[in-house]
């Protein structure tokens, strides 16, 4: 049978793009000839995901999805998570001087984590964090990363407007087995990590891996500069076949040089301020002060039990996260001024986080495939000590203590309505309170009088009902169509300004249609998803140095920031991503994003109306090329490979309203490029490698502050590895 699929190349807009990848399983479930999914020895292998709170192949989750297996990132040289996200399709991740904030799709939050809460979900073996530091701690002995693109209302619950972001890291298992990993690179890295899987007798084994990292910093002041030590314990009891308890204490500790950022020169603004005068190479910049220095630690421990039972499988989860971080530096200069003895003020932020979820699904070969499950989330977040304002502290604030608490009831139900017809449903009601208790006190005669306000408090409670339905249509073994539509909120807050000012959760509608496909004898995989979103109050932080002051009588300005919601407004686009094993050896892989993605209404200090504006961390396009290959060589494989991601520009900040504020607020379009070649003997038993990352050594704009400041990404790194196996 004859196969044609043509769009005239005139017409071939994101549009048509569509069509075409969700049409080709229609015209290719119509063959003659059947496929049989195994028969090339060249096939894809299947990739199971736990996406959907149960073991499924990803190519038959109605869900846009990409996962990236542990063996994956290492052959990339890829350690941390912001690496992993920054390759992902349809992904951002926008730094801020706590860390990173992912963006999906158009939706993301750019601010504090501490006071905006993110609209991507991120997990860590089931256990939820909200950090934004988590973006760049250390990945090691991973299984796999999972990227779920669009609102994750049922399962995942508030805050993942977005998405959700699944790390699942190796579990003990029955054999006695280790491994480590040697990684040497420029600007002095030196990465080890090691794990030993050992079994304690036929019930209970025992999995241990850490890490420890050094190196330089990639900026001329040290700036960026690493040095971390992770350790994992995971403890496996499994006293019969229907039950199973896993134990896991997890660390990480980072020290180093404070948020580092970048001059960018602008007229009428202090000397000191933008005093560099070669910009030729954006990673030479101004000298750190001597004490400017960032410590962050978590620790996270949690126990999860597992309960076959009659009605199917019990799944209950606490957790416990402990959360400390120390910043000494300068957020919105952060430099040491030429010729002055200015202290650097210190802020400390601490939390303890406890979290308990009970899911209930359905047995594994069940006809219907359900989950019911509650949620429940308490954390206590204390701060002291604010940085006072440039020149001479006039004013600070004091004990800020954020509780934030969360409750929620879910299920969602998969049914066969016809054949090779299923039908999904599912609700979610979420509770969310924020309280911020502060305080403010002149510290200087600025005002005309010394002032304490005391201890001051502000609370507001938000609810929301999520859901999701959809269809699910398999027209042959290996293509499936879904179309659904779902709801995604995140909870609502106060911004970082004093007193507080409140702003409302964030609601989010997507429509989505999507097909899954493997064609050529499970040889060639084709994913596309229309996506089309509509939201109301859309949280926007934006800076701003004209701010009256909080003491009485002060009439100088201030420093705040403040979240607003922006009006109703649209997000559309396309997802296409692509495998090709082209022969045993050979496997190619691209991907495409379009996303249209723009603000409703709103203003930014009362002065700038931004409707219609482009949403940050958000390019119109995107493109990601790659190609694997394999050559046998004394005995053994040789691998080489390469990733190149093409990007549209996008807007990095919306502080127009600040001095300098509005410089390089834009990162033009760019591409960046990725090396690696790799060694192993037949048996695998040790394996090196060489790779380069960002083989173009361009920076690119990841944040634009007050004052014509902007933090910016890594320039080329490369190095090499060696990794055991016993």
């Amino acid at each position: 049978m004859t196969r044609s699929l043509c769009v005239p190349p005139a017409r071939r807009t994101p549009l048509a793009l569509a069509v075409l990848a969700l049409a080709a399983p229609l015209a290719w479930a119509q063959s003659d000839t059947p496929t049989t999914p195994t028969a090339a020895p060249q096939a894809l292998q299947e990739i199971v995901v736990t996406a959907e709170r149960r073991s499924t192949n990803v190519q038959k989750t109605a869900i846009s999805i990409t996962a990236s297996s542990g063996e994956e990132l290492r052959a990339k040289g890829q350690t941390t998570l912001e690496s992993t996200l920054s390759d992902t399709p349809a992904v951002t991740v926008m730094a801020t001087p706590q860390g990173g904030q992912v963006f999906v799709r158009g939706v993301g939050s750019q601010g504090d984590s501490n006071y905006v809460d993110p609209a991507v979900s991120l997990s860590l073996d089931g256990v939820y964090s909200g950090r934004a530091e988590r973006v760049f701690a250390s990945l090691y002995d991973v299984n796999r990363v999972e990227v779920l693109r669009g609102p994750q209302g049922t399962l995942y619950g508030r805050n993942a407007t977005g998405g959700s972001v699944n790390v699942l890291t190796n579990n003990p298992g029955p054999r006695l087995e280790g491994g480590a990993n040697l990684q040497l690179g420029n600007y002095d890295l030196v990465h080890l990590d090691g794990f030993a899987n050992v079994p304690l007798d036929e019930q209970l084994s025992l999995r241990v891996a850490a890490m420890r990292e050094t190196r330089d910093g990639y900026f001329s002041n040290g700036g960026r500069a690493s040095d971390l030590t992770a350790g994992r314990l995971k403890l496996l009891y499994k006293p019969n076949a229907d039950v199973s308890l896993l134990a896991t204490v997890d660390s990480f500790d980072s020290v180093g040089a404070g948020a580092t950022t970048v001059p960018r020169a602008f007229a009428g603004g202090p000397p000191f301020f933008n005093w560099k005068t070669d910009y030729s190479d954006p990673w030479t910049v101004d000298p750190l002060h001597p004490a400017d220095v960032q410590r962050t630690r978590f620790t996270t421990a949690s126990l999860q039990a597992d309960i076959q039972t009659a009605l199917g499988t019990l799944t209950v989860q606490p957790a416990l996260v402990r959360s400390k971080r120390l910043t000494q530096t300068d957020l919105v200069a952060g430099i040491a001024v030429p010729g002055t003895t200015l202290p650097l003020p210190e802020t400390v932020w601490q939390e303890t986080q406890k979290t308990l979820e009970v899911r209930l699904a359905s047995p594994v070969r069940s006809v219907a495939q359900w989950v019911v499950g509650a949620y429940w989330f308490d954390a206590r977040n204390t701060q002291t000590g604010v940085p006072p304002s440039y020149p001479t502290p006039t004013w600070e604030s004091y004990g800020t203590r954020v509780p934030n608490t969360s409750q929620a009831v879910f299920g969602q139900l998969t049914l066969p309505v016809a054949q090779d017809l299923r039908a999904t449903g599912g609700l979610r009601y979420t509770r969310d309170e924020k309280t911020t208790d502060y305080g403010v006190r002149s510290t200087s005669a600025w005002a005309g009088t010394a002032y304490d306000s005391g201890m001051l408090s502000a609370t507001n409670a938000y609810s929301a009902l999520t859901g999701k339905l959809g269809l699910e249509f398999d027209l042959a073994r290996q293509n499936m169509l879904y179309a659904q539509v779902a709801t995604g909120y995140k909870a609502g807050g106060f911004g970082i300004s004093v007193p507080p000012k409140p702003f409302e959760p964030e609601h989010l509608t997507a429509f989505e249609l999507g097909s899954k496909n493997r064609f050529l004898d499970n040889t060639l995989q084709l994913n596309a998803e229309l996506f089309h979103y509509r939201y109301r109050n859309y949280q926007v932080m934006y800076a701003d140095s004209a701010a009256p002051s909080p003491i009485p009588g002060d009439t100088s300005a201030s420093f705040m920031q403040y979240v607003v919601n922006a009006g109703a407004g649209q997000i559309s686009g396309l997802d296409l991503e692509s495998r090709w094993r082209v022969a045993a050896d050979t496997e190619l892989k691209a991907a495409l994003t379009y996303t249209d993605a723009h603000y409703g209404n709103f203003a930014v200090a009362d002065l700038q109306n931004m409707n219609g504006a482009r949403v940050v961390g958000t390019p119109r396009w995107t493109v990601s090329l790659g190609a694997e290959q394999h050559w046998d060589l004394a005995g053994g494989t040789l691998t080489a490979g390469f990733n190149t991601r093409f990007s549209d520009g996008y807007t990095v900040s919306l502080n127009n309203a600040m001095p300098g504020g509005n410089l390089n607020g834009q990162q033009s379009g760019f591409h960046k490029t990725d090396l690696r070649l790799s060694w192993a003997p037949a048996d695998e038993r040790w394996s090196l490698a060489l790779w380069a990352r960002n083989l173009e050594n361009e920076a690119q704009t990841t944040q634009v502050l007050p004052f014509g400041r902007a933090q910016i990404t890594d320039p080329r790194t490369f190095g090499l590895n060696l990794g055991v196996k016993f």
